[in-house]
């Protein structure tokens, strides 16, 4: 399939050669989880379906970060946010249901990310666990869409793709080299129009990728996890 842009030449980051599972830092990151009154668990929360995909080997990192644990939380505001997409879709997309990927990260897993692409010409695909992103603050999710059966849309890329077509900035030339298809983009658009009817801030390089508040305000007003 042809190219839109030199940069779709897909980055994979290569497997660790003794792929690590995170259990002792995880179950820390649980008990803080359950203990902050400000974070709130969705993993049983209607018209979701869990796929947090570095509870397993098998993402960017080739680590297990979870230790196979497939537990979501947010902080508060985004629930709130959260709740008003899930009813959203009910409306607009029957029978469809949310894959989360990812919620509230510890920080200790942005870490890792970001190792995996330090040094790369990727490297600020993700935060700095400084700083963090907005994962470290429980206002962000990673997420996709099914279809009244249970499908997955098909997006055109993976979660956690690197190329530039993977988000929005990158799918006009996508769509006109052959990359992407227009039942690609439009399964897209469905996703972003869910949620930004629920005042999520998507991301421009990344389909999955959405914000409850910018990164300004996010900074301004709250602060990241500590674990």
């Amino acid at each position: 399939m042809a190219l839109a842009n030199p940069t779709d030449v897909a980055f994979v980051p290569p497997k660790p050669e003794k792929p690590l599972r995170f259990c002792s830092a995880v179950k820390q990151w649980i008990a803080f989880a359950e203990q902050d009154s400000s974070l709130v668990e969705i993993t049983r929360m209607k018209g979701l379906r869990m796929d947090l995909r570095y509870a397993t080997f098998d993402n960017v990192t080739g680590h297990d970060l979870y230790c196979g644990v497939q537990r979501a939380f947010v902080r508060k505001e985004a629930y709130e946010k959260l709740k008003k997409t899930i009813r959203v879709m009910e409306q607009e997309f029957p029978g469809a249901k949310l894959v989360i990927f990812d919620a509230a990260r510890p920080v200790y897993a942005q870490a890792a990310l970001r190792n995996t692409v330090r040094g790369t010409p990727y490297s600020h695909y993700v935060s700095s666990p400084v700083k963090g992103g907005l994962h470290n603050f429980g206002l962000a999710l990673d997420l996709s869409l099914t279809d009244a059966e249970g499908n997955l849309l098909d997006m055109g890329t993976d979660f956690d793709s690197f190329e530039r077509c993977a988000g929005s900035v990158g799918e006009s030339e996508a769509l006109q080299s052959g990359r992407l298809t227009q039942q690609q983009i439009d399964n897209r658009n469905k996703l972003r129009s869910i949620m930004k009817k629920a005042g999520w801030v998507p991301l421009g390089s990344e389909w999955w990728h959405f914000n409850a508040f910018t990164r300004d305000y996010t900074y301004e007003n709250f602060e990241k996890f500590g674990i």
